[in-house]
């Protein structure tokens, strides 16, 4: 049997191991959830309208993250979307139990063919420097913001010293992004012998132009995941200033972000830099946990079980 083969297959095995896993992280988290109150704040007037539009904006998150994947693929390999969007989606349910979603890759791997694989890879990286592009241009100045806001946090530092931080970095990063391309590739054909040729090719076609693109589809997409949230806040009866709460919503975000835990540890994270933030009293702290459980469940749960079922039919075999 072809080494490619033992690959996938190992690469099926992990996805059921993670989809376990995952499927164990939050039953426990879904027990923390007081029934009591979520049932309460079902029945409250409007609210219905609310989960819905919450559940409807879910499909539109990975849209907008296929089509931003999409684009930088198309620097490589040329990929229909539909494809892009099932592998897409395969990445979720592999990502589920991995520190900020390293395991994405994995999952589009898993519907590419063997001479795909660079590509993949080196395009997926370059969806999460996009990504990081939107937390530095909306969440950065979230959080200092945010943070400025606190008492006895920033006094005596002026925010106008610190909100350009997030652009400079940016344009460090536009700078220095394609020679440190080059080296990385160079420092991969050194160290494993593997022919780097035509990522080094494809390297070309991917611009400033391309990447502002791109990010732009990040942004939006950050955008969705933030009013999700906020919506959810909202359902379980945290009524936050619609200014105020996104701003914190990304503020948590960009945090959470810089710390490589598992998805479940990551949900707890969260949960509890929303308390410290917004709880005032116990109804509050309810509510925090709620809306972050229930986001949890809706944009990684619900499409993780599409995302496996292409995982287990996918049976071309390179």
């Amino acid at each position: 049997m072809p080494r490619s083969v033992h690959i996938r297959w190992w690469l099926r095995l992990l996805a059921v191991v993670v989809l376990g896993i995952f499927a164990y992280q939050f039953v426990g988290l879904s027990r923390q959830l007081d029934r009591d109150a979520f049932v309460a704040a079902v029945a409250r007037p409007g609210n219905g309208r609310v989960l819905l539009l919450v559940l409807a904006l879910m499909p539109l998150n990975w849209l907008l993250e296929a089509r931003k994947w999409q684009l930088l693929l198309d620097a490589f390999v040329r990929w229909p979307y539909r494809r892009v969007l099932r592998a897409t989606l395969a990445g979720v349910s592999v990502s589920a139990a991995t520190p900020n979603r390293v395991g994405e890759i994995g999952g589009r791997l898993l519907l590419a063919r063997r001479a795909e694989w660079e590509a993949v890879t080196a395009s997926t990286l370059l969806g999460s420097l996009c990504q990081w592009v939107a937390f530095l241009l909306l969440a950065w100045p979230a959080l200092v913001l945010t943070v400025g806001a606190l008492p006895g946090v920033l006094d005596g530092i002026p925010l106008w010293l610190l909100l350009p931080v997030g652009p400079l970095l940016l344009l460090g990063v536009g700078l220095g992004g394609k020679p440190f391309a080059r080296w990385l590739l160079q420092w991969v054909k050194k160290r494993f012998g593997r022919d780097v040729d035509a990522l080094r090719t494809a390297l070309q076609n991917v611009t400033i132009t391309l990447i502002f693109r791109s990010s732009l589809y990040a942004c939006l997409r950050f955008g969705v995941y933030c009013m999700q949230l906020y919506l959810l806040l909202w359902f379980f009866g945290l009524e936050l200033p619609l200014g105020k709460g996104l701003a914190g919503i990304a503020a948590i975000y960009l945090v959470q972000a810089g710390i490589p835990l598992p998805p479940g540890l990551n949900l707890v994270t969260r949960t509890e830099l929303g308390l410290l933030l917004w709880s005032a009293n116990p109804e509050d702290a309810v509510a925090v946990l709620a809306a972050y459980t229930a986001l949890f469940g809706v944009n990684v749960l619900l499409p993780s079980i599409p995302g496996y079922w292409f995982i287990v039919r996918t049976n071309k075999l390179a």
